[in-house]
């Protein structure tokens, strides 16, 4: 077999290689490649660096502070239509309650709570309930919807509450290190389909109908560019607190800046500790849930969330091939020092367009890449090794017979020029 063609074989084997890690991870396999990708996703987050938050979105933390003053938690339903009431006051756009309304209290404070979330544009939390810890999709489903993962059942508001407030579904996606890489934005039982909580919020935030293409959503005229089981991929600003965060304390001490609220976006949610609502991110080993969930609403109202659509999911495909048929053409082209120093400065430029493209916010990815490139480079650059030494120790045996027949002169004329024959 010629060299050319050789390397021509390992070429479209790299390529088979390239296209059937991309395809098994696409399909839900190789899932420890999503451990490897939500490492690097950190990574590039804290390389990117921290970030001002556009200037929409205010939580009112039920913080430590107001578990010590009420001495319970939850909070007493009266206590809480109490923030509620004083937040209305403030006019804001829309008013997002991060809690789970779920279980009846004592009569007057769920009546007094219930009167309180007429009085303005208001939001609920619900959750959805999977059956297992994996949530799958159920087989032979068709249509824009079936990528989405089923849910046994919602757990909703108390009737009492939902028939005053529109509601959402709070769930988040985490990613393998635990922490979440993406918000769900529809979420469907056997029989209905559910919107999720920021979804909710910035719809009533912007004053805007929803459409639900195949691909994507809209808010009135503006795409909301989803990944493909319509998840909105989010990277945060900052630490906890970098998303403007008050105490619903200052509520009950009469202290709370109107500025803060009004006009704006108000998520009430819990950020007591030891709750249980806390997630690591890659500036936080405890970020609160509520901030998390405020995240995802300001990505949407700003704009400012990261690509991750189908375009994106096309280019990693095209480099998940292209990428180690190139550093494998590079080697082969070169097969000493020179071709493994172009290799090296093509990953390199590969690492720093990934980093950039991430910064400008566009999530290509990363671990994919990897484990198409690396394992076909490291055979390709063993055999080659290996095949350059047969060779020298045959070409060497070669002119050792040939040194026992051969007279000096002619063994010299040979060293000079080992192609003379």
């Amino acid at each position: 077999m010629t060299r050319r063609v050789q390397i021509l074989v390992a070429l479209v084997l790299t390529a088979l290689w390239g296209a059937g890690i991309y395809a098994g991870h696409a399909n839900g396999h190789l899932r420890f490649l999503d451990r490897l990708e939500a490492t690097l996703t950190d990574w590039r987050t804290q390389v990117r660096g921290v970030q001002a938050p556009p200037d929409l979105v205010t939580i009112v933390a039920i913080d430590d502070t107001v578990v010590k003053r009420g001495g319970s938690y939850p909070l007493p339903r009266a206590d809480l239509a109490r923030v509620v009431d004083t937040i209305v006051q403030f006019k804001p756009k829309v008013v997002g309650i991060d809690l789970l309304l779920v279980d009846r209290s004592a009569a007057i404070g769920d009546a007094t709570l219930a009167n309180t979330l007429a009085t303005g544009p208001m939001v609920l939390a619900a959750a959805a309930i999977f059956p297992t810890a994996s949530e799958t999709v159920e087989p032979g489903a068709q249509g824009p919807l079936a990528a989405l993962p089923q849910a046994e059942r919602f757990l909703l508001p108390l009737p009492a509450f939902a028939d005053h407030a529109e509601v959402g579904v709070v769930n988040v996606a985490t990613g393998q290190s635990g922490s979440p890489l993406s918000v769900p934005m529809l979420f469907r039982t056997r029989d209905k389909v559910e919107l999720s909580f920021p979804l909710r919020v910035a719809a009533r935030a912007l004053d805007k109908p929803l459409t639900i293409a195949p691909d994507h959503l809209m808010l009135g005229d503006r795409a909301v560019l989803t990944d493909s089981d319509f998840a909105l991929p989010i990277t945060y600003y900052g630490p906890r607190r970098t998303i403007r965060t008050v105490s619903a304390q200052s509520i009950f001490d009469g202290t709370l800046n109107r500025a803060a609220i009004e006009n704006r976006i108000v998520v009430i949610g819990a950020a007591v500790a030891g709750g249980g609502d806390f997630y690591p991110t890659p500036f936080d080993s405890l970020m609160p849930g509520v901030e998390v969930i405020s995240t995802a609403i300001t990505h949407l109202v700003a704009g400012d969330g990261i690509m991750r659509d189908r375009k994106v999911h096309i280019a990693d495909a095209l480099i998940a091939i292209l990428l180690p048929m190139l550093l494998v053409g590079l080697l082969a082209w070169r097969r000493s020092a020179p071709g493994i120093v172009a290799a090296a400065a093509v990953m390199i430029a590969w690492a720093g367009l990934n980093l950039f493209a991430f910064t400008h916010g566009v999530w290509l990815n990363a671990a994919t890449t990897l484990a198409a490139a690396v394992p076909p480079v490291a055979v390709f650059a063993g055999v080659q090794l290996w095949a350059g030494g047969r060779r020298t120790q045959y070409f060497a045996a070669k002119s050792k017979s040939l040194a026992q027949f051969q007279a000096p002169a002619v063994q010299e004329w040979l060293t000079r020029d080992p192609n003379f024959l």
